[in-house]
């Protein structure tokens, strides 16, 4: 059972490409294989033993003599190969093998070792190739792996794209991309799918097989050898089985397709016209076919809630037979990584993944330097007010005050600080305690970050309309104006610490600690922007403005508000140096009273933006189903190679 960490799920149902996906916090990531999507199925043994995964069968025609190719290692379980120099060929080794190969290969790419593992197999095997399966796993060091067949799979993955089968309906699958093509009617129910019945169409041979047939005997002269492979398959017979499937590929854009034939043969064309002529015994034998499946099931055709069909290439006439035979809507999936997104979205609903709400991170004492952020945040927000206060110009007439002249922007940028030194104290709840050892009765660290965060925008906006009410205070002043500065930059972000204090519980607990580190607010870009505002209001308050000190003040001090406005803005180096430049120049450029209220709200709404950004991240983590919205909005943000083998 899965603790939360990366999912793998891989598709051992093709006979022709392995797909793998890593499921990890409600996302899909495609597994890259050598920089590959899917990786081919074929294996080449040398003669001491040693095995090359992931080997085309064109690939296989370059391999030296000696070298034992193997088209599809799931065959090794009931048909092991012949023996190599080095001894017998152990077909449950070569699985393990083939297992850790992608297994690493997905590790590598998350960063985090593989948890639960999830594997697709063909229709109708039994405990035999089952238990021969999952001692392949075991012998790779794998979790125990979730064994679920191609048809519930494609049926789990449909689901995703908005199909409706509710429990104790039916569903017909068809798998073309199977050899021979398979019909399988499936029952669903809350948990998941059973089987109902499955068999094959009756065609002796796949599509690709009667089209490589055509190729031969229309391209090639009677004494030719290629047409003795037509009864004794070899290698490069299944070159050209499958470059006549990646024609068939093409044939759905183009007309035309080229085939290459072993050399020194000249290239053979198939048009669409050869596929549909192809195709047509499949056709012929689809209604038998349903009508004996349905029976063998014990369904009529009112019960098929859909008909799936999956194909790794293009069936002309299929669909539209299909629907005729069953008079239900047939609908084709040909994503490469369909099966085992489907098996991934199947069994994640058995794994229970531990988020926030059920963990307890491990906690420190609470040391002076853990206050430092916090209390460095408090302190540039105390002495914006108290500088703020101090250089107002109070104008008075007949001993009353009739108006004040005070930097507004410079008010908000102390209550938006103030907000700021909250969001750093809540981000020391979850992971320190003040005084004496832990206890087994401790809350759960997304409970402290409930807590912490609530507190956070509480505290922030009660600090920044005390700020407010101060300033109103001292400068004998209506205290409106002041408060709609304080508390209105405050504000934003006490909503953003509501939202967090909602979500962060459901986070996944592999990434906490990524999401705790990415909220501890950044005191170098705070203490850099407090800086740059009070030496730019101190010069431009300063008498006489035009001297050539205070002018390099006042230039200065709006350079380091541009510089902490683009840090804020953006995590990415090379865009932070340009926009940071840019910024640092342009804003020593137009300072004076007027605008500087315009450069110190620019970093606030930075400073927002930084917040609403962490906001959509941690929504992100907590509901992994709305990701891609919550990427748009946020932003993008952020392997392995197989050893080929030796060529001739």
């Amino acid at each position: 059972m899965s603790s939360g960490g990366p999912q793998l799920s891989i598709d051992l149902s093709s006979p022709t490409a392995i797909a793998a996906t890593i499921g990890r916090s409600g996302a899909r990531i495609p597994v890259l294989v050598g920089g590959r999507h899917l990786l081919p199925t074929g294996i080449a043994i040398d003669p001491t033993g040693h095995r090359y995964y992931g080997i085309d069968p064109t690939a296989a025609q370059s391999l030296p003599t000696g070298y034992r190719f193997v088209a599809d290692p799931v065959t090794l379980l009931t048909t092991p190969p012949p023996p190599t120099e080095s001894g017998p060929v152990d077909g449950v080794d070569v699985l393990a093998g083939l297992l850790r190969h992608l297994t690493d290969h997905a590790a590598h790419q998350v960063g985090a070792p593989i948890t639960a593992l999830t594997l697709t197999i063909p229709t109708g095997w039994g405990p035999r190739r089952r238990g021969l399966l999952t001692d392949a796993a075991t012998r790779a060091a794998l979790p125990p792996p979730v064994l679920v067949t191609a048809p519930a799979a494609l049926a789990a993955y449909a689901t995703t794209l908005g199909m409706h089968a509710p429990p104790g309906s039916c569903l017909l699958t068809c798998h073309t991309d199977q050899r021979p093509a398979t019909l399988t009617v499936l029952q669903a129910h809350p948990d998941g799918y059973t089987e109902l019945a499955t068999q094959p169409v009756g065609q002796p041979h796949d599509l690709d097989q009667i089209l490589t047939h055509h190729v031969i005997t229309t391209a090639t002269s009677d004494d030719d050898p290629l047409r003795d492979a037509l009864h004794h398959p070899d290698t490069d017979t299944a070159a050209l089985h499958d470059a006549v499937r990646q024609a068939r590929h093409t044939l759905a854009t183009h007309d035309r397709a080229p085939i290459l034939l072993p050399a020194p043969r000249p290239p053979a064309v198939i048009t669409r016209a050869d596929v549909t002529t192809a195709a047509q015994p499949l056709l012929d034998r689809i209604p038998t076919a349903v009508t004996n499946i349905l029976d063998a099931a014990d369904v009529d055709r009112t019960h098929l809630t859909a008909v799936i069909v999956r194909h790794t290439g293009p069936v002309p006439g299929l669909i539209d037979t299909l629907t005729t035979a069953t008079a239900t809507t047939t609908g084709a999936v040909d994503q490469p990584h369909a099966l085992a997104d489907g098996a991934l979205t199947l069994t994640t609903r058995h794994h229970h993944t531990a988020t926030a709400a059920t963990t307890q991170l491990p906690r420190i004492r609470l040391r002076i330097t853990d206050l430092i952020t916090a209390v460095l945040l408090g302190g540039c927000s105390l002495a914006l007010l108290l500088h703020a206060v101090h250089n107002a110009d109070i104008y008075k007439l007949e001993g009353r005050i009739i108006d004040v002249v005070v930097s507004m922007p410079q008010l908000g940028a102390a209550g938006a600080l103030a907000a700021l030194a909250a969001y750093a104290v809540a981000h020391l709840a979850p992971t320190t305690w003040l005084a004496g050892p832990p206890t087994t009765a401790e809350p759960t660290t997304g409970r402290l970050i409930r807590h912490a965060y609530l507190t956070a925008a509480i505290a922030g906006p009660i600090t920044a309309a005390l700020y407010g009410l101060a300033v109103g205070t001292a400068l004998q002043y209506p205290y409106r104006p002041f408060l709609t500065w304080t508390l209105g930059w405050a504000l934003p972000l006490a909503a953003c610490a509501t939202i967090i204090a909602a979500a962060a519980p459901r986070i996944p607990a592999d990434d906490l600690p990524h999401w705790l580190t990415r909220t501890k607010p950044v005191i170098t870009h705070a203490t850099i922007a407090a800086t740059g505002i009070l030496l730019m209001t101190t010069a431009l308050m300063s008498m006489p403005m035009n001297s050539t000190g205070i002018g390099l003040i006042r230039n200065g001090g709006a350079a380091l508000i541009g510089i902490a406005t683009a840090l804020t803005l953006t995590r990415i180096r090379t865009i932070r140096i340009i926009t940071a430049t840019g910024l640092a120049i342009g804003y020593a450029l137009v300072v004076t009273w007027p605008t500087h209220g315009a450069l110190i709200t620019g970093y606030l709404i930075a400073l927002t933006w930084w917040t609403i950004h962490l906001t959509a991240h941690t929504l992100k983590l907590a509901f992994p189903l709305h990701r891609t919205t919550l990427h748009r909005l946020i932003g993008n943000q952020r392997h392995g190679g197989d050893r080929p083998p030796p060529q001739k």
